[in-house]
């Protein structure tokens, strides 16, 4: 038995383009994404450059009950999944369970999240620490 693998839509948020419309006519144009970090101050590290993305803000695409519990990159993934089904035309509801697959393109979970609660446990407790936390870092929570 052979297997297929079918692309049906995309989504992506890149250093160089929010929106897969935006981030194939800066490929194209052959504009980077590369530029001063700006989430942190790098002062204190020997490189400060970095693919950020800009103009993404979680709040405009995510319910506010999702911010508290993801970080990041977790929030970037969400969305540009919901974009990739958007493209595609695919309402994942309308579809029979396990009929369906999700491929990302991250090596990385949410650390900035994971960070932040083993800051709570170190100053605070562990009684400060989301139960999410369980999960939140690991590097397949994106999928």
């Amino acid at each position: 038995m052979s297997a297929a693998t079918v692309v049906t839509g995309l989504g992506v948020a890149a250093p160089n383009g929010l929106g897969t419309a935006d981030f194939w006519a800066a490929t194209r144009a052959g504009r980077t994404g590369i530029g001063p970090l700006t989430r942190f101050d790098p002062a204190g590290y020997p490189s400060v450059l970095a693919g950020e993305v800009p103009g993404f803000v979680a709040a405009d695409h995510l319910s506010g009950r999702m911010l508290p519990q993801t970080d990041h990159m977790t929030r970037l993934a969400l969305v540009v999944g919901d974009w990739a089904l958007a493209d595609a035309g695919v309402v994942p509801a309308e579809l029979p369970s396990f009929d369906m697959g999700v491929i990302t393109a991250s090596s990385a979970g949410g650390y900035e999240f994971g960070e932040r609660e083993l800051r709570n446990m170190w100053r605070k407790g562990g009684q400060y620490v989301s139960a999410y936390q369980s999960f939140a870092w690991f590097y397949a929570v994106n999928t």
